[in-house]
């Protein structure tokens, strides 16, 4: 029996939830179509996010409990996203849905263990950008783990060819994307574009 696209998505969420409790750290790599990582996420926008695929009201508020929760994770963990620039021009929930949630961004990268990057549109198509994958590096080297999120089910990949391939992946897309989001850095320091720099300008234009 076929469960329903729910069920699935949560099955996921509780099986990388257990997974992301033996990591040390996570790497986060999401396509053009993608939106901002869970873990990164204000509650308005996981609900909009959630209520694309979900129409059961109590549904949508069960998955964003769970999404919010999982959040305390970065506590305890190094976190390193490289997110499209198109998730930031996604107008999810609104346009004050999307401000609070890019100022999100920004205070998010204020903790000395998140590490965020914008992907831009000028860096062109790169092959990982195919799909979202999330690499959770574990307290060894067995335990490390890749998470591919598809529309109708998840994969989790352990093969350490594999898990290499993902690494190098996620390397070079950081290497494409923009330098890291520096709030404190002083307002002189930001000469050249970075990541910093396009989340305020979309920031302003909602």
């Amino acid at each position: 029996m076929v469960q329903p696209f729910a069920a699935q998505a949560l099955m996921a969420l509780v099986t990388a939830s257990e997974v992301r409790r033996t990591a040390v750290s996570v790497s986060s790599g999401r396509p053009e179509t993608a939106r901002i990582p869970g873990l990164l996420q204000t509650e308005e926008y996981a609900r909009a996010v959630l209520s694309e695929t979900e129409s059961d009201p109590q549904r949508v508020d069960r998955y964003a409990e769970f999404r919010l929760a999982r959040q305390r994770a970065l506590t305890d963990v190094t976190f390193h996203a490289v997110i499209h620039e198109g998730a930031l021009h996604s107008h999810v929930g609104g346009p004050k849905v999307m401000r609070t949630q890019l100022l999100r961004l920004i205070e998010m990268s204020r903790l000395p263990n998140v590490t965020v990057q914008v992907f831009p549109y000028e860096a062109g198509a790169y092959s990982a950008y195919s799909q979202s994958f999330v690499i959770f590096g574990g307290t060894a080297p067995e335990l490390d783990t890749v998470y591919l999120e598809h529309p109708t089910h998840s994969l989790f990949l352990r093969d350490g060819d594999q898990l290499d391939e993902y690494a190098r992946m996620f390397e070079r897309l950081c290497e494409l994307a923009l330098p890291p989001v520096d709030p404190e850095s002083p307002p002189e320091a930001h000469r050249s574009r970075d990541s910093l720099s396009l989340i305020q300008h979309v920031m302003y234009t909602l």
